[in-house]
């Protein structure tokens, strides 16, 4: 059995095996029948080469010509509106995001808000032009309920060649606050 670089976590029961030439560059190769892209979005869900921006492509997912991302099932996320440099998405917690006390999670609010930032910077952007969430903060104001609505809504505030600084905030359809926060993204050349 190996163990990852961790020290504790088995990796061959999972079904993959580490090759390592240089522990800074670990490649994970499937060694069994388990797909190591399972649950990623199919060939066909990428962007065609027609929708060149950022906003071109989550027009066409909100208008339900291209399927969401999978973090979408997983939280259930409907994205409702997108703009230049803003979207809205609908997130609903359900039993499936409670913790031990019976509340909803706090990292339900937070891949929210990562999200709605993260889209945010994406309208502004090309299509192909990868970015990623550097740094996240979150003020909850008050707790999640499973089963209700909330607006989750994204802002980019501004952009430079490499970065992107985003706000972010979750209210209920009656505009109450719930949590908000700020999100400051890398973007990666090409």
């Amino acid at each position: 059995m190996l163990i990852s670089a961790y020290g504790f976590l088995p990796i061959e029961p999972l079904g993959f095996k580490i090759n390592t030439v240089d522990m800074r560059n670990v490649d994970i190769i499937n060694s069994s029948s388990r797909d190591v892209t399972e649950g990623a979005m199919p060939p066909e869900a990428f962007p065609s080469p027609s929708l060149t921006t950022g906003l071109q492509v989550l027009e066409a997912i909100r208008d339900g010509r291209m399927p969401g991302s999978s973090i979408s099932q997983t939280m259930p996320m409907q994205l409702t509106h997108v703009g230049s440099g803003e979207v809205a998405i609908m997130a609903m917690p359900d039993t499936r995001h409670m913790n031990p006390s019976g509340m909803v999670h706090g990292g339900f609010a937070a891949t929210c808000i990562d999200s709605a930032a993260a889209l945010a910077l994406f309208s502004s952007l090309d299509a192909t032009t990868p970015y990623s969430t550097v740094d996240l903060n979150i003020t909850y104001v008050r707790p999640l309920a499973q089963n209700i609505q909330y607006v989750v809504t994204g802002r980019l505030k501004e952009r430079t060649k490499s970065l992107g600084l985003c706000s972010a905030e979750i209210r209920d359809v009656n505009d109450k606050l719930y949590a908000l926060g700020s999100a400051t993204l890398m973007i990666k050349a090409n």
